[in-house]
């Protein structure tokens, strides 16, 4: 018990003595900047400009030390000032240095670059190597978080040569590590991966120059140990010598002590008896009371505690039944998004391009497509009019929900781009090119891009082929992601500009158009960066492209069916137990200019008729165009439903497609309208529930049939089929 006492009151006395030195020294921080800001009034009055340059400068550090940056960097400014007037250089290249630090952590770039370049200019007009290499490597990394990287490794290769001249091994590791993460991140695998490797031959370097400093300590300080081994045999010896009379004097002294300290206790002895029959009566007594007084308490507490209990299980009770009310709420909330984004999922693999619209255009091909969730901002795409096909691997900001919401506004634009040049011209003289220049530009203005430093840089990367099988001719555009051919087991790359699809510093510069002619058995493959982005391998590193390639040279002889479940096997072996970073697309397909192309079945032709849809959603219109597109069937959209009674009532139309919900007029209300004035016109109710009152009001109000969003293409072509042919 006793115990247990002391080891409270002692944590208690350190509790108390930490929060009073806590509480004493943020006073002396606060009375040690009252006393500076006195002392440098009275220096800026007695123009004592050394002085009060030394207060300027404590009061920024101490400002800095309580998180008061604004405060901080005006006394580093008035500092700098002051030893201007005093033509103190050294001061102001360190003062420079410590205000472009306090930038770089507030991330106000632009300013800290300022005040690292001053620095720079200082340590080059004093040719100091040493300082000069750190402030280059302070400007490369400011760079590097600018995303400026072509600069960034500029400063780093200047820092290189400098620091080899120094032999300073430590500032080479750093600014080899830099140098292989801009150029990671400007996309030369080849030079990451070079200065990668340099930057951790020189850390090993360094780790064994440690060890044998470690070493070296570590035999000084044996051979102290054995130094004073030897000095104190040497005392022993000492001490051994004395003569042994001087021990048997010694000897007697002790016993002539011990009787005497015997007389002492024998005296002794017989008052402590008697004082500890006192004491012995005196805490029996004690400890009699201290029970009676002992059992009383803890009865008492145990009384106190069961109500305490008591009380303590009522509200636990209360506080279960909340929580899994609670867990309820989580787990149905956490349902309901799971179902959104499954939801989501089946939206997005409608806008994908059917299996079957591959294998009708391109008879060896594979697709390995990996969303890294439910979801993914990586998709394929392909067209084909007229004998010319083309095909795309899009790789859109993010992956998962906002990806998703990316790469189907790129479907989207992507159909609408195609169809829309092709509608005034011929198919054969549209470029690839072209169509990345006309995405961009709707990328830019659906997401009211204009370059601003705060803005978010979202946007596309692409591959983008446009094959003539009648002419054996290949156009190729590509955003960021080459395209890469294998003939005759020879590689070969057609490179692709490094900007995005997206606000960009030469969005006004047009994309690059490649074309080449192809033969057959050429291989193709468009891909996106996830698949050699991944970690892992032996080293748990990249894979890179290098070897991406590599793995495509080792396995083209094989069928594309094989080639698929190589690379599969390739990218799991790879990746093994680590998480997988980003979506994976990797198109293959090999060319064979003898391809005759299936067109759409007869009942599904209705280049004769008319068809209105009534949409007030961009998205879902385009969705139904697309469905359409094949049938040829010619198509007018109005956004409401007033507009489609006034639509109806002046012009002739085979068929209605009705969204039951929309603004000024809904679909239900516009087709009794309808109705008033003719009642054979075929009207088809749009709805995304389905639910028996819908079902109610859109029989109550005349309409023919129904679909449900998101829409099966199949039963939707077959639901107008139905009511077209009558």
């Amino acid at each position: 018990m006793n115990f247990f006492k002391r080891i409270l009151i002692g944590l208690i006395c350190n509790f108390l003595c930490i929060a009073i030195t806590s509480q004493e020294s943020n006073n002396n921080v606060e009375q040690t900047i009252n006393n500076l800001e006195t002392q440098a009034t009275q220096f800026e009055k007695d123009k004592n400009m050394l002085e009060l340059a030394r207060c300027q400068a404590k009061l920024g550090y101490l400002y800095k030390e309580k998180n008061d940056i604004p405060k901080s960097i005006e006394n580093f400014q008035k500092a700098i000032k002051s030893n201007e007037d005093l033509g103190n250089i050294n001061a102001i290249k360190t003062l420079c240095e410590n205000i472009g630090m306090i930038y770089a952590e507030k991330a106000d770039y632009d300013q800290a670059l300022v005040y690292f370049k001053k620095s720079l200019r200082i340590n080059e007009k004093q040719n100091k190597q040493t300082e000069i290499i750190s402030d280059l490597i302070n400007i490369a990394q400011i760079l590097q978080n600018q995303n400026n990287y072509s600069e960034s490794n500029q400063n780093l290769e200047n820092a290189v040569t400098k620091a080899q001249e120094l032999s300073d091994i430590t500032a080479l590791k750093n600014c080899y590590a830099m140098l292989s993460e801009n150029y990671d991140k400007l996309g030369i695998s080849d030079k990451a991966k070079e200065f990668f490797d340099l930057s951790a031959s020189l850390k090993s370097h360094l780790q064994k120059e440690e060890i044998k400093k470690f070493e070296s300590r570590t035999r000084v300080a044996e051979d102290e140990s054995f130094a004073k081994d030897i000095e104190i045999k040497s005392k022993d010896q000492k001490i051994q010598s004395i003569t042994k009379e001087q021990e048997l004097t010694l000897i007697l002294l002790k016993k002539e002590k011990e009787l005497s300290d015997l007389r002492i206790k024998e005296s002794k002895s017989k008052e402590r008896i008697t004082q500890i029959i006192i004491l012995s009566l005196s805490a029996f007594l004690f400890l009699v009371l201290f029970s009676l007084f002992f059992i009383f308490k803890q009865l008492r507490d145990k009384k106190k505690a069961y109500l305490m209990l008591e009380n303590s299980n009522r509200q636990i009770t209360v506080q279960n039944k909340q929580i899994e009310e609670q867990r309820d709420i989580a787990t149905n909330q956490k349902k309901k998004i799971t179902d959104s984004i499954h939801y989501a999922k089946r939206i997005q693999s409608a806008v994908l391009p059917p299996i079957s619209a591959f294998e009708k255009v391109l008879p060896e091909y594979f697709i390995f497509y990996r969303p890294r969730d439910i979801v993914s901002g990586d998709f394929y795409w392909l067209t084909e009019k007229e004998g010319i096909v083309i095909v795309a691997a899009v790789d859109c900001t993010g992956h998962g929900v906002p990806g998703a919401f990316m790469s189907m506004l790129g479907v989207a634009y992507l159909n609408d781009i195609v169809n829309k040049t092709t509608f005034n011209r011929h198919i054969r003289s549209l470029h690839a090119n072209e169509i990345l220049n006309q995405l961009r530009e709707n990328v830019i203005n659906s997401l009211h891009q204009t370059g601003k430093t705060s803005e978010t840089k979202d946007g596309m990367d692409i591959s983008l082929c446009i094959i003539d099988f009648e002419h054996k001719t290949l156009q190729f555009s590509g955003a960021h992601n080459p395209v890469y051919l294998i003939r005759q087991g020879k590689f070969m790359q057609l490179e692709a500009d490094k900007m995005p699809i997206g606000i960009y510093k030469t969005a006004d510069v047009s994309f690059t158009n490649h074309e080449i002619s192809l033969e057959k058995d050429d291989l193709l493959y468009i891909f996106t960066d996830g698949y050699y982005d991944q970690f892992g391998g032996p080293r748990n590193t990249k894979m890179f492209s290098s070897n991406f390639r590599k793995l495509l040279l080792d396995i083209h002889k094989h069928p594309m069916t094989v080639q698929l479940q190589l690379i599969e096997k390739y990218y799991d072996t790879w990746k093994g137990n680590n998480e997988q970073v980003d979506d994976v697309l990797v198109i293959g397909f090999k060319f064979e200019p003898q391809i005759v192309f299936k067109s759409i079945h007869d009942d599904f032709l209705w280049d004769d008729k008319k068809i209105l849809i009534a949409e007030d959603v961009d998205f879902n219109y385009l969705l139904l165009a697309e469905a359409l597109k094949p049938t040829k069937v010619q198509i007018t959209r109005v956004i409401n439903g007033l507009e489609a009674v006034e639509y109806c009532k002046s012009n002739e139309t085979d068929l209605v497609l009705m969204d039951i919900r929309m603004p000024v007029l809904d679909g239900i209300e516009a087709t009794k309208q309808i109705r008033n004035f003719n009642k054979l016109l075929p009207i088809i109710a749009q709805t995304a529930n389905g639910d028996s009152s819908d079902m109610d009001e859109i029989q109550k109000a005349g309409c023919n049939d129904y679909i449900s969003k998101p829409i099966n293409l199949k039963s939707f072509l077959s639901v107008l089929r139905k009511h077209l042919k009558k």
